[in-house]
């Protein structure tokens, strides 16, 4: 058996997560992070600071991937304080069904979170954390962009939790703000 002459990193089919019911277009070219992809409902519009919202549930399908990269662009309402974070966890699940199998039993749709028992705080400890989103102090109208982290998936379906801790809301619609899951994929090539 011949050993593979090289290992490649590439880039998979990404999950969208935005409000595609509503209002979501994915602003100018230079702020949106949308190609081709998997869209995952997640309304951030008017998510006051300290508080959280939760998407519905994503489906990695079933060839998932080793790991995904988390990249946000956000408009807030009022200038984020610099240096503040809106944080990112997943509360991830083996069970395909929306309100099944979920972390401290939220609903796996898109809503306030948390949407089961317990408080926010606690939701966040019992999910996986998958990094921040650094804000700097540019007004409402600047769409920030930044790359979030690193997610390793143990199961095919997750809850992405947004908390927002930036000192501002965010804007009165989700036309722009977005997140994006894309996985990274390792391909053994033979020459």
């Amino acid at each position: 058996m011949a050993l593979p002459d090289f290992l490649e990193l590439n880039v998979g089919t990404q999950l969208v997560f935005g409000d595609h019911a509503t209002d979501f277009v994915g602003g100018a070219t230079k702020t949106s992070l949308e190609v081709a992809g998997t869209d995952v409902q997640l309304d951030l519009t008017s998510v006051a600071d300290t508080a959280g919202r939760e998407s519905a549930k994503f489906d990695l399908t079933a060839d998932f991937q080793f790991m995904y990269a988390l990249i946000a662009s956000y408009e807030f309402a009022a200038t984020p304080v610099t240096g503040e974070n809106v944080e990112h966890y997943i509360a991830p699940t083996p069970i395909a069904a929306a309100a099944n199998g979920n972390i401290m039993n939220i609903d796996g749709v898109d809503a306030a979170a948390p949407s089961g028992i317990g408080t926010l705080a606690e939701l966040v400890d019992a999910s996986v954390p998958v990094g921040n989103f650094k804000c700097t102090n540019d007004a409402t109208g600047a769409v920030q962009t930044a790359f979030i982290g690193i997610y390793i998936p143990m199961f095919r379906y997750g809850i992405l939790i947004v908390k927002n801790e930036s000192g501002a809301a965010f804007h009165s619609d989700a036309v722009e703000s977005h997140l994006v899951l894309v996985p990274v994929r390792r391909v053994v090539n033979n020459t």
